[in-house]
């Protein structure tokens, strides 16, 4: 039986008349012609992953290569425009004509005296603050060659005050010396004391703090000395240190004039300079 020649109804077509009203022409497309479309689409479909998979293999690959090769073109590029750059910049500098820094401008600081020894009135216009360590050699020769002048000079004009930094890992008697201080402050003879550590930093011994204390009578021989065995004063020593470091303080000694920063064992020049200046700026004239 030849199957070409039986009629294929498509699904879309309207049922078949039962009356004698005339009927729609119906599409009749033979079997083996159905078959040869579906063998199309089946080799058309095959084709195009084949052409994909072929693309992935040999194209991907060279496509991502050549970003690959752009990416690193750029980054040489990159490289070399910064090394003419940094190249430019050394050159400047060994003809010196790199710009000048621009310095940050200091803020005063406020500095509160709390019950750190002190001298002079607390209206003063100028405020000395000076953060120092009984066993350094700069405080000691500062002590010895330029705060007389400063104190002789401008006496009831600046109020000076005392506070302490001990650098443990140098001056390993420092701290205690400190504390000895206070015990003296504690009965008002803390300058006579102070004093008498800045000219005997050789020996800052337990026993030679006692006999510094004697020297400069200390009134009560008996308190003071309870009061240094005991360390009573160790946490004022320590939150001098504290405050110290919260300032940028980083080494002895170190001021603050009117809140701004003088480093060192100047010449007295430079702390006059700086204290006039501050006297100016207060209205209280030179």
């Amino acid at each position: 039986m030849d199957n070409t020649s039986d009629p294929i109804r498509l699904p879309s077509d309207p049922p078949e008349n039962t009356s004698d009203a005339p009927r729609d022409p119906t599409v009749n497309l033979p079997i083996s012609t159905l078959y040869y479309i579906l063998v199309a689409i089946i080799f058309f479909a095959a084709g195009f992953i084949v052409a994909w998979v072929a693309f992935s293999t040999t194209q991907l690959p060279s496509l991502a290569a050549d970003l690959q090769s752009a990416a690193a073109d750029g980054a040489r590029s990159a490289v070399r425009s910064e090394l003419q750059n940094l190249q430019s910049q050394i050159a400047g500098l060994a003809q010196g004509n790199a710009p000048a820094p621009t310095a940050a401008p200091v803020v005063p600081v406020n500095i509160e005296a709390g019950t750190s020894p002190s001298w002079g009135p607390e209206d003063a216009p100028v405020t000395i603050v000076e953060f120092s360590d009984f066993q350094c050699p700069f405080c000691a020769r500062y002590t010895a060659q330029t705060y007389p002048l400063l104190r002789e000079t401008y006496g009831d004009r600046v109020r000076y005050v005392f506070k302490h930094y001990p650098i443990a890992g140098l001056h390993p008697d420092a701290e205690r010396a400190g504390m000895a201080a206070e015990c003296a402050h504690e009965q008002d003879r803390f300058w006579e004391y102070h004093d008498a550590l800045f000219d005997n930093q050789a020996d800052l011994s337990q026993d030679a703090l006692l006999l510094y204390a004697r020297q400069v009578e200390v009134p009560d021989i008996e308190q003071f000395t309870e009061c240094l065995t005991t360390q009573k004063y160790a946490a004022t020593v320590e939150a001098d240190l504290q405050l110290g470091n919260r300032l940028g303080v980083s080494g002895t000694p170190t001021f603050f004039i009117n809140g701004l920063p003088l480093v060192g064992a100047q010449p007295y020049s430079t702390f006059e300079a700086a204290i006039q200046q501050a006297l100016q700026q207060s209205g209280a004239g030179g």
